[in-house]
C-alpha cells in the first residue's frame, strides 16, 4: 500500500476528494407513529436501511452573511427560511456496505470511471467505482463515485424496499440540518482547530501525507486520518448527526443556480429556473480547505457525475403530511 500511494500519490489525493463529493445522497421520510419526536432515531429496516434523526420544524437564515470574508456570490442574499414540518435525515453518510445491498439488488452497472479532482479540473478516471475507489476503504466508510442520478436510484430503491417515499435534500433542508440551530461559520464553532473533532478536511493529518499537494487554507491540528473516514468517527452536531462537513461532497436536489434571487423560502428545492443539467452538492469533503468548512458553501456538477454523496429525506404523504421526516443516508464518490 505504501508503494501503491507512494507511486500515485497526486492520483489518489485526487482521486479520493471527489469521492467524497459524491458520498451521500439524503433520505426523508415520514415517521409511522407519533412518537418519533424531534431527536428520536429509527430505521425503517434492519441492516440496509439507514438510521434515521428526527429533526424539529423551524427557521433559520439561508447563506452567508455581509460579513462573512469568505462569502461568495452564489451564496447570496442572506435569506429567511421557514421549514414548517418536522422531517428525518439519516445519522451518518450511506455506507459501502448499504449501497451494495442497493447494488446487488438491482444489478447496477459500475460506472466507466469517475471523476477526480486535479485542481482546478475534475478529469474523468476510467476504472475507478465505488468499489475500487483507488484509496483504502471498509464498508463503513460513505460510498462515493456515485452520481446524481444513481443517488436518485438509490432513493427510489429504498422508497420500494420500505414502503416510504424517500428522496433527496433539498439545498434548503440540507443547510438547516447542517447548522443545527447554530449561526456560527461552522456548527461547531468559529475556531478553524476544531474542526478537527468534527469534521474530515485538510488538516496536518492529509498535509503530511502529501505535503507537494497545493493545500489552501489547512488546519494545523490531527484530524487522524488521510482519505474518508468511516461513518461516525467524528463528533455530531446538535441535530445528532454526522459528517455533515466534510469527508464526502453530498447530493441534494436543487437545479444549479448563480445565486438565492428567487430561492424558495419555504424549503423545497429550486427545480425551474436554473441549469438542471448541473446539480448543487454540499458539505465538502476531505480535501476541503477551512474556507469550505462552513454552512453556507455550495459546489456543483453534472448531475451524470459521479463523484459525490447525497442524503435521503422521505415522507409518507408528500402533499399533506403533517410530520416529513428526512433521512441522512449519504452515497458518496471516490474521488
Amino acid at each position: 500500500m505504501r508503494i501503491a500511494v507512494s507511486s500515485r500519490s497526486s492520483f489518489a489525493w485526487t482521486a479520493c476528494a471527489l469521492a467524497s463529493l459524491l458520498a451521500a445522497a439524503a433520505l426523508s421520510a415520514a415517521p409511522r407513529d407519533a412518537s418519533r419526536t424531534p431527536g428520536n432515531r429509527f430505521r425503517d429496516c434492519p441492516d440496509i436501511c439507514p438510521e434515521m434523526v428526527v429533526i424539529r420544524a423551524g427557521s433559520f437564515l439561508m447563506g452567508a452573511p455581509p460579513g462573512d470574508p469568505h462569502r461568495q456570490n452564489e451564496e447570496q442574499p442572506e435569506h429567511r427560511v421557514n421549514i414548517a414540518y418536522a422531517f428525518a435525515v439519516g445519522r451518518y453518510e450511506v455506507t459501502r456496505d448499504e449501497y451494495a445491498a442497493f447494488v446487488s439488488d438491482t444489478g447496477l452497472a459500475d460506472p466507466e470511471g469517475c471523476n477526480v479532482h486535479e485542481p482546478p479540473r475534475w478529469p474523468t478516471i476510467m476504472g475507478l467505482n465505488w468499489h475500487n475507489t483507488g484509496f483504502p476503504q471498509t464498508g463503513r466508510h460513505p460510498v462515493v463515485c456515485v452520481s446524481w442520478k444513481e443517488a436518485q436510484a438509490y432513493a427510489s430503491w429504498l422508497s420500494h424496499k420500505t414502503g416510504h417515499s424517500y428522496r433527496l435534500l433539498s439545498e434548503a433542508e440540507w443547510e438547516y440540518a447542517d447548522r443545527a440551530g447554530t449561526d456560527s461559520p461552522a456548527y461547531w464553532g468559529d475556531d478553524p482547530n476544531e474542526a478537527c473533532r468534527y469534521a474530515n478536511g485538510v488538516d496536518a493529518t492529509l498535509t503530511e501525507r502529501f505535503p507537494k499537494g497545493k493545500w489552501e487554507d489547512r488546519v494545523s491540528c490531527h484530524d487522524g486520518f488521510v482519505f474518508t473516514a468511516p461513518a461516525g468517527s467524528f463528533k455530531p452536531n446538535a441535530f445528532g448527526l454526522y459528517d455533515m462537513e466534510g469527508n464526502a461532497f453530498e447530493w441534494v436536489e436543487d437545479c444549479l443556480s448563480d445565486d438565492y434571487q428567487g430561492a424558495p423560502t419555504e424549503g423545497s428545492a429550486r427545480t425551474s429556473g436554473a441549469d438542471c443539467n448541473t446539480r448543487v452538492n454540499r458539505g465538502g469533503s476531505w480535501t476541503s480547505p477551512h474556507r469550505l468548512a462552513r454552512r453556507a458553501p455550495r459546489s456543483r456538477s453534472l448531475q451524470q457525475y459521479s463523484r459525490r454523496r447525497s442524503r435521503l429525506p422521505r415522507r409518507a404523504n408528500p402533499v399533506a403530511s403533517p410530520f416529513c421526516s428526512v433521512v441522512s443516508a449519504q452515497t458518496g464518490c471516490s474521488h
